[in-house]
C-alpha cells in the first residue's frame, strides 16, 4: 500500500514526568524529577546537547565523576549518557537502570482464557521471531531477550551503517540486574520478572486482561458517542444471526472481532445477512477461546492512527505521541510512519487528544498503569471524512517502538517509514554486503542517516524469517516513497 500522511503530536510538555516503558528509555519506573531543561534526548523534547555546568546546577558535583571535570568542559551529547559504562548518567538520573526487553509478542492472544498455546504453526513462529524485529530496543545499555543469538553478520552490517550494535540476552541467560520490561504483562511475563534482582511493579493481571478486551474499548467509545454504539456483544452464533438478520446491512457489511486479538487476528467479515458454514465455524472457535465476540459495521479506513503514551496511577497522560500506521484492509499491521511535520493530524488533533485523556482516566480507574497504544482511524462516510477515535485500547508496548526510538535519537529531523514485508514475496540475497550493493545509492548512509536500512536479520538458525523489517529514511515524504518504491521494484517477486 502507498504511504499515507502521518501524524505526530508531542502532546506532553517537557516538564511532565517521564515514563520509560513506552519508548524504551533507560530510566526507572518512578516518576522523574528532572527539570524541564534536562529532559531526556530520546523523546526529543530537549536540546540534544547540554553542558556539564547544567548538570552541576541540577544538584550534583563534578566530584561524582570518575574522570577529571576538564574532560567534560564541552557540551556532551545526551545519547552518550545512556550507557551503563558512562558514570555521568548518575548526574542526570540517580535511579537509572538499564532495561531488558521481553518481547512476548503473543501477548494479546495469551489473554484468551480458553486458548491452548501451540508450539508449532506460523502464528507461533511469527510471535517468536518478533524479538528480532525489535532488536534496536537493545541499544544504549539496554538489551532484548531472544531464544537464539542474532546473526553476527547482521550485527556487523548494522555497525557498518552507523547503527549501535544491539545487545541481547539468549535464554536462559538473563541480565538479572536490569529492569525487566515486557511487551505486555501476562502470566509468562510476571513469572519471568521474578527472576530479576528488582522485579518491577505491574498492574494486576486480571486488570490487564479486562482493559485489553474490546468490550472495554467499546464502552469508552460509547461514552464518547453519547451512548450510541452501532455494534453489539455476543456469546453465541445464534444470537449473532438473529441480530444481523433483524437490521439493515451496512454498505460494507459487518465485521466480527474477538474479545482479545491484534493486527486483524480473530476478525471475520460478514458481507450479508446470511452466515456461511465457515463464518459459523470461525465464530464458534473464537467463542471457544474467549468469553465473547463483538460485531460492528465494517469501515473502509482512509488513515490509521496510533497514539502511544503512558498512564500513571492517577490517570495522567505522559509522553503522548501520535503517528500513522499502515495496515492491511483486514487491519493487520504493516508499518509505522514518522515525520517532523504532520499535516494529517490537524483536523483530528483535538478529538484524538480528548480520547487519549478519557482512555487514560478510565484505565487508571480500572487499576491499570503503564504503556498504552490506542488505535484510531479516519474513514470515508460517503464522501465525508470521519474520525473513529477509539478502535482498540492496547495496554502494552507497540510494534513500532524500536523504529520510533531510533527516529527520536535522530532528533525527528527526517521522515522515517518502517515496515514489515512478507519474506516469501522478496528475492533477497544471503549476504548483507551484497544486499547493500544491490541498493546502490539507496543504501543507508551513516553520515546522512538516510537511505534503506535492513532492521532484521535474513535468517534465524539457518531458517529465513517469515517477515523482513526494512526502514526507509529521507529528507521528505517524497524521498521515502521513492526509496520504498525502488526497493519493491528491485526485490519483490
Amino acid at each position: 500500500p502507498r504511504v499515507k500522511s502521518p501524524v505526530d503530536d508531542p502532546h506532553t510538555p517537557a516538564s511532565q514526568p517521564l515514563e520509560d516503558a513506552v519508548m524504551g528509555n533507560s530510566l526507572t519506573d518512578q516518576p522523574s524529577s528532572i527539570p524541564s531543561g534536562l529532559s531526556e534526548e530520546r523523546y526529543g523534547s530537549a536540546p540534544d546537547r547540554i553542558s556539564i555546568g547544567a548538570l552541576r546546577r541540577w544538584g550534583d558535583s563534578a566530584r561524582r565523576l570518575r574522570r577529571a571535570p576538564s574532560e567534560y568542559s564541552s557540551p556532551v551529547p545526551l545519547a552518550s549518557l545512556y550507557t551503563s559504562r558512562d558514570p555521568r548518567i548518575a548526574l542526570v538520573y540517580p535511579g537509572w537502570m538499564r532495561r531488558e526487553y521481553f518481547v512476548n509478542a503473543d501477548f494479546d492472544l495469551s489473554l484468551r482464557r480458553g486458548r491452548s498455546p501451540s508450539p508449532v504453526g506460523a502464528k507461533n513462529r511469527q510471535a517468536q521471531e518478533t524479538a528480532f524485529h525489535l532488536l534496536l530496543l537493545g541499544v544504549h545499555g539496554d538489551s532484548v531477550i531472544v531464544n537464539l543469538p542474532p546473526d553476527v553478520d547482521f550485527l556487523s552490517y548494522l555497525e557498518r551503517r552507523g547503527i549501535p550494535r544491539p545487545e541481547t540476552s539468549v535464554r536462559p541467560s538473563l541480565r538479572r540486574d536490569s529492569r525487566f520490561t515486557p511487551f505486555g504483562w501476562n502470566r509468562q511475563a510476571a513469572d519471568l520478572s521474578r527472576r530479576y534482582v528488582d522485579p518491577p511493579t505491574h498492574p494486576p493481571l486480571d486488570v490487564v486482561r479486562r482493559v485489553n478486551g474490546r468490550r472495554f474499548a467499546a464502552t469508552i467509545e460509547a461514552e464518547i458517542l453519547g451512548g450510541a454504539n452501532p455494534g453489539g456483544v455476543f456469546t453465541s452464533v445464534e444470537s449473532i444471526e438473529e441480530w444481523v438478520a433483524g437490521g439493515t446491512v451496512p454498505v460494507d457489511g459487518w465485521i466480527v472481532k474477538s474479545e482479545h486479538g491484534n493486527s486483524g487476528l480473530g476478525n471475520r467479515r460478514l458481507p450479508t445477512h446470511d452466515l456461511s458454514d465457515t463464518d459459523r465455524r470461525v465464530i464458534r472457535r473464537l467463542l471457544g477461546e474467549d468469553s465473547c465476540v463483538l460485531v460492528e459495521p465494517f469501515r473502509r479506513r482512509v488513515v490509521d492512527l496510533c497514539s502511544v503514551f503512558a498512564v500513571d496511577t492517577a490517570g495522567k497522560v505522559q509522553n503522548l505521541h501520535v503517528h500513522e500506521v499502515v495496515n492491511t484492509v483486514a487491519g493487520a499491521f504493516i508499518g509505522g510512519l514518522f515525520e517532523p511535520v504532520s499535516p494529517t493530524l490537524a483536523p483530528w488533533r483535538e478529538k484524538v487528544a480528548s480520547a487519549v485523556d478519557l482512555v487514560a482516566r478510565r484505565l487508571a480507574e480500572a487499576g491499570y498503569f503503564g504503556p498504552v497504544c490506542l488505535d484510531s482511524f479516519v474513514w470515508d462516510d460517503d464522501g465525508r471524512l470521519l474520525l473513529r477515535p477509539v478502535v482498540d485500547v492496547n495496554a502494552r508496548l507497540h510494534m513500532s517502538a524500536a523504529a520510533l526510538r531510533l527516529w527520536r535519537t535522530w532528533n525527528r529531523d527526517r521522515v522515517v517509514f518502517w515496515r514489515l514485508f512478507s519474506s516469501r514475496k522478496l528475492r533477497l540475497p544471503n549476504d548483507y554486503d551484497v544486499f547493500a550493493h544491490a541498493l546502490g545509492k539507496d543504501a543507508f548512509e551513516p553520515d546522512t542517516r538516510r537511505g534503506t536500512l535492513l532492521t532484521s536479520p535474513f535468517e534465524m538458525a539457518g531458517r529465513r524469517l517469515l517477515r523482513t523489517g526494512v526502514l526507509f529514511a529521507g529528507a521528505s515524504r517524497e524521498q521515502v516513497e521513492g526509496l520504498e518504491s525502488r526497493f519493491r521494484e528491485h526485490f519483490e517477486r
